[in-house]
């Protein structure tokens, strides 16, 4: 009975057109009398605030969820949940937002409403790939997918293919992006005839032509979708096609074109009242003054940006204005205020959990700080630059942080440098004084001798020091031919035959997908033998970095929680290049086995040095298997051979339900 109730007052609401201002809504929530009603009314009301005033939006959804509760009307609970979550989600608070789409999703089982439960999944995908959680956001797409397709409910179906777009957008891979923008494109325009969701899709479409730099049909697409949007007078859709139209002229380079599209763009905007899009807007508008070297201009806009965003109380939007005025103020080498809005940034960056932010604002506060001379602090903000990169599993880029700790190493040292060469000439010659007060026929008979064991000592370490530079440049020269000549060589043939797979996509592709397969599998073999070749990498220090690395790159996107622990071990101390390939194919047979089969859920690495022994322990809390019965895999007898190679103790030992412990004592001398 609620549920009907609720739905002929949907019917009236929407009939005298209110369903849309705020004000209205408000008026409304105090007129009515029926409870049910009202609870309805604020989940509205909350949608409606959610771009205007965030804050208030979230007030008023729980105000609808107290009431709901209060009179056990589940769908007002549901709806206002939704409504919650929406809100968190648009201000990139999307660990609160899953939390309360779970909450929204119990309600929706309870009550058996598999379109309620489809909407819900469609949203929780949304969020976990707005956090790059991409597997769980597949997860969730799919579930809701299924749902929506067992419903015929073709507008969640359509919404999902949106979100799939967009993960594989997020993971740079345009042709999928495409492929679902497309599927979504074709349910709006047929079985829904939903002009609105049609404008998205073909909004969308043309966002993928434009990252690919197809710039005319990236244009196209945005001209159909602005067509059908002022023909329907979908005034977010117009907006939202000029502000496509204005970041592809940008590219193009035709500034004063994007300009003219974002300014059209930004009145829209401001009609709806969607202060969050305008301030977005407005640092676009920045950004195309600091394209033109207009460095003072991109300031104004950034500024106004971080006005709004402030109005709004948007978090997300004021850390990025934050990053950009900084940015702004160091090209206008105004490097104090650079510092303080970078500062902020940096501050509302870790409140925000995004790390991308994060490292882009450490890396801009090193750059000003060396502006300034400072190096001591560019070096310390260079190496928080360099661990959230790490903890991103982005690829190592040390450049900045070596070159500013070169720089600080150089100042603080100069001095002591100076010193120790006074004091070698100081010794030199006293040491020639007392060789010349030794003449003497016995004397000289010694000296005779002293000079020639001297001699033949400064001999073999001379040949000694030449051999080691002759071996270090033969590994440099294998080591460049690698990487350039073989590595260029299987780059390319994996390259041509991605195209070919590519431009041939109905073909008979499976020779040269196994020629693309191994070609890349050849290529990460290859990277791993460069490295173990390469002098660079000769300490333990550099072979602990490649090991968090790849543990970074097949740990996180599983989820699974990982710890490397040193106990003592010199990060100074020396490996030749068949202890570091061994070792790190040891350590990588062994996480891609946890990873792989063992189902656990926390990774333990540790390190210890005693004497002359250098130990790795790797634990995990996995399933377990029986040691005695299983250990005839090829992952096994490879890390037993290498292990021999290094004349290392290699043990496994691991029961069902125990988990798995991996044990190599190598000796280092």
């Amino acid at each position: 009975m609620k549920s009907l109730l609720a739905g002929l007052f949907f019917f009236q609401l929407y009939s005298i057109g209110f369903a849309q201002k705020s004000d209205s809504l408000q008026t409304l929530i105090q007129q009515t009398k029926t409870d049910t009603a009202k609870a309805i009314l604020y989940s509205l009301l909350a949608d409606e605030l959610t771009k205007t005033n965030p804050q208030k939006s979230i007030e008023v959804a729980k105000a609808g969820i107290k009431l709901s509760h209060q009179i056990g009307f589940d769908r007002g609970v549901f709806e206002n949940y939704f409504s919650l979550a929406s809100s968190l989600q648009g201000q990139s608070q999307f660990d609160s937002a899953i939390h309360y789409f779970h909450k929204a999703k119990v309600v929706g089982i309870k009550t058996e409403d598999v379109s309620a439960q489809a909407k819900i999944y469609s949203a929780l995908g949304h969020s976990f790939m707005r956090k790059s959680t991409m597997d769980s956001a597949r997860f969730y797409l799919d579930k809701g997918l299924e749902l929506a397709q067992q419903t015929k409910n073709y507008r969640v179906e359509a919404g999902i293919y949106n979100n799939y777009g967009n993960v594989y957008l997020e993971e740079s891979n345009y042709q999928q992006a495409l492929d679902y923008f497309i599927r979504a494109a074709k349910l709006y325009e047929n079985p829904l005839a939903d002009t609105y969701g049609q404008c998205l899709a073909l909004s969308n479409i043309g966002n993928i032509e434009y990252r690919l730099g197809n710039y005319d049909k990236a244009l196209s697409y945005a001209q159909q979708s602005m067509t059908i949007a002022k023909r329907e007078s979908l005034t977010p859709q117009i907006g939202y096609a000029h502000k496509l139209l204005g970041r592809i002229y940008r590219q193009q380079k035709k500034y004063d074109s994007a300009l003219l599209e974002y300014e059209q763009a930004q009145k829209l905007y401001l009609q709806l009242g969607d202060i969050r899009s305008a301030a977005e807007l407005l640092q676009n508008v920045g950004n195309i003054y600091f394209d033109k070297e207009q460095h003072a201009a991109a300031l104004l806009n950034y500024k106004k940006s971080l006005g709004l965003a402030r109005k709004i109380s948007n978090k997300s939007i004021s850390a990025f204005a934050y990053s950009a005025i900084g940015q702004a103020n160091y090209m206008l080498k105004k490097n104090d205020e650079a510092i303080l809005y970078l500062d902020s940034a940096r501050i509302a960056a870790k409140a925000l959990g995004n790390g991308y932010l994060l490292m882009d604002t450490y890396q801009a506060i090193s750059a000003t700080y060396e502006a300034k001379g400072d190096y001591k602090k560019a070096l310390s903000n260079s190496q928080q630059y360099v661990l959230v990169k790490d903890s991103l599993t982005q690829a190592e880029n040390r450049t900045l942080m070596e070159e500013t700790q070169a720089r600080y190493e150089l100042e603080k040292k100069q001095t002591q440098i100076d010193l120790l060469q006074k004091d070698n000439e100081l010794r030199i010659a006293d040491a020639r004084r007392q060789r010349a007060i030794q003449i003497g026929a016995f004397t000289a008979l010694v000296l005779i001798l002293v000079i020639g064991v001297l001699l033949i000592n400064r001999y073999r370490t001379t040949a000694r020091a030449k051999r080691l530079a002759e071996i270090e440049a033969v590994r440099n020269d294998i080591a460049r031919d690698l990487h350039d000549d073989i590595g260029s060589t299987l780059s390319t043939i994996n390259i041509i035959s991605k195209l070919a797979i590519h431009e041939n996509p109905s073909g008979n592709n499976l020779q040269l997908s196994r020629i693309a397969e191994q070609s890349s599998k050849t290529m990460e073999s290859m990277s791993d033998i460069v490295w173990s070749i390469n002098p660079v990498n000769d300490t333990f220090a550099k072979v602990l970095v490649k090991m968090k690395v790849f543990a970074a790159e097949i740990l996180e996107p599983l989820n699974m929680q990982y710890r490397f622990v040193d106990e003592g071990v010199d990060g100074r101390m020396i490996l030749n290049a068949k202890q570091r390939k061994n070792l790190f194919l040891i350590f990588k047979e062994a996480v891609n086995n946890a990873a792989k089969y063992s189902g656990a859920t926390e990774l333990l690495i540790t390190f210890s040095q005693h004497a002359k022994m250098l130990t790795m322990q790797i634990t995990d809390n996995g399933v377990g298997f029986d040691s005695d019965k299983e250990t005839a895999g090829n992952g096994v007898r490879n890390m037993n051979a290498r292990a021999n190679d290094l004349n290392a103790k290699f043990r496994l030992k691991s029961e069902p339900g125990s988990g798995t412990v991996i044990f190599l004592e190598m000796p280092i001398t």
